[in-house]
């Protein structure tokens, strides 16, 4: 509103109560000019301060910027001068590092030609010899112990075929293919490796597969063992074994003559005072000329056992041989009781033996197990190649198709341990009657056919020998 003078004025107006009784009304009048002055000096005042305020406090914060910042300043000057220097080292190690390396090969490649040669020095080294064939059968490695071995040197021996390598002793490239094939090991087989010159070398060959990282088959690997050295020891215990041997037999053979030469000897003594009694020529002429056909059979079955007969070596089927000894022994088997079991591999392929050698063998074996057993006893007969039953500690593994087993089984009481190992010496028997002469024939007779005879014995159980026969005979070892 305005005032009488003109001027512009706020007017406020408010009633005056007292005691809950309003006594009357109270007015103000304000200036609005000198209100707005005063606002303004107000808000001058304040926008003063605020400048003031903040350029003070500028100073403040740049003052205490200014000592934060300087050792942070000192500190990063000081981190920067670290950090060079260690780059600067590293700069230099790493210049280093090239050249002590540059330095260091020649050495780390002479560590690594050692590790790699380390294998090959091995297989130098080795006294067997040490053939490994790829999966085409192709030579990959030969050793020196095997070029002398085959007279092979390792250049012309690499890359040809296996059965190409051992072209003269088939046996050999045969046993790689076959365990090529099957995956399956070869035990030692011990035969005669000829040479590229001719010469044979008595050799053991065990073959196995070849695996690389992760079972990869890689080929096979053969390991040929020089037996001449064993062959010559083994030569020299035989001749002492003989020599030893030599008190043995002629023990037996005075212990086995001296019987029938007494009761000849008593009888001569008398010839001439008793020759007219009837009773006493009688008796001379039953029992002198059969103590005498005693004595000279002993001698027949000595020369028989120490001189080599002449062999004559055709193809013959083993079966027939075998049942033909049964029969000769029809009788007894009958009056015991005997049951006879038989088992025939069929396709058994033909084996060059003397027939008639062979045949003494047999009958001998099959007499000796019906002694041994009681009435109602089993003679289990068998036949066989010989890879497929390999249950005998001295029988090899050698190729099934180029070997047969005869086996002979009895249900006897057995053979006591203390005898083993002189069944087969001369004149030594379990027999009450017996010469101990029948085995050592046997045994004879088999190694002129280049074969094994052993055995196996269960007290209580029974007996079973066994004769291992080549295909084709080799000469006794």
């Amino acid at each position: 509103m305005l005032a009488p003078s003109g001027e512009a004025i706020y007017d406020f107006a408010m009633p005056v109560v007292v005691d809950r009784r309003r006594w009357g009304t109270v007015r103000v009048g304000l200036s609005k000019r000198r209100m707005e002055a005063e606002i303004r000096r107000t808000r001058f005042e304040l926008f003063g301060l605020t400048v003031a305020t903040l350029v003070f406090g500028g100073l403040g914060a740049a003052l205490v910027a200014r000592r934060i910042a300087r050792p942070i300043r000192q500190l990063g000057e000081g981190t920067t001068a670290i950090a060079f220097d260690h780059m600067a080292a590293q700069v230099v190690q790493q210049r280093r590092a090239p050249e002590d390396a540059h330095a260091e090969l020649p050495r780390r490649f002479a560590e690594l030609e050692d590790v790699k040669r380390y294998p090959e020095n091995v297989l130098a080294s080795l006294t067997n010899g040490i053939v490994t064939v790829d999966l085409d059968g192709r030579v990959v490695t030969i050793n020196p112990a095997a070029e002398v071995l085959t007279g092979f040197f390792a250049g012309e021996a690499t890359s040809r075929y296996c059965t190409e390598l051992f072209a003269q002793t088939p046996e050999i490239g045969e046993m790689l293919m076959e365990t090529l094939a099957s995956r399956r090991p070869i035990a030692g087989v011990a035969l005669r490796l000829k040479r590229r010159s001719g010469t044979a070398v008595p050799v053991e060959v065990g073959t196995a597969p070849l695996k690389g990282g992760e079972g990869k088959d890689l080929g096979v690997v053969a390991i040929l063992r020089d037996l001449t050295l064993v062959r010559e020891l083994e030569g020299r215990l035989r001749r002492s074994d003989r020599v030893a041997a030599l008190g043995s037999l002629a023990a037996g053979l005075a212990h086995e003559i001296k019987n029938p030469l007494t009761s000849v000897l008593t009888f001569s003594r008398h010839v001439a005072r008793r020759f007219d009694d009837p009773h006493f020529r009688d008796r001379f002429q039953r029992v002198v000329p059969r103590e005498l056909d005693r004595i000279n059979a002993i001698i027949e079955r000595l020369l028989e056992l120490a001189r080599p007969a002449p062999a004559s070596f055709v193809g013959i089927r083993l079966a027939p041989l075998v049942d033909r000894a049964v029969e000769l022994f029809a009788n007894e088997i009958e009056s015991q009781r005997v049951q006879v079991t038989r088992d025939y591999a069929r396709d058994l392929p033909l084996v060059a033996a003397d027939e008639e050698s062979l045949y003494r063998a047999v009958i001998n074996l099959v007499g000796n197990a019906l002694d041994v057993m009681e009435d109602g006893g089993r003679l289990g007969l068998r036949l066989a190649c010989a890879g497929s039953h390999e249950s005998f500690r001295s029988a090899s593994a050698p190729l099934a198709r180029r070997q047969v087993v005869i086996e002979i089984t009895d249900t006897g009481a057995g053979i006591r341990p203390e005898d083993a190992d002189r069944l087969f010496t001369p004149f030594f028997t379990t027999k009450e009657h017996g010469t101990g002469l029948g085995l050592a024939i046997t045994h004879k007779i088999v190694e002129d056919h280049g074969g094994i005879i052993d055995f196996q014995s269960v007290a209580g159980v029974g007996t079973t020998f066994r004769i291992v026969l080549p295909l084709v005979p080799s000469p006794a070892r």
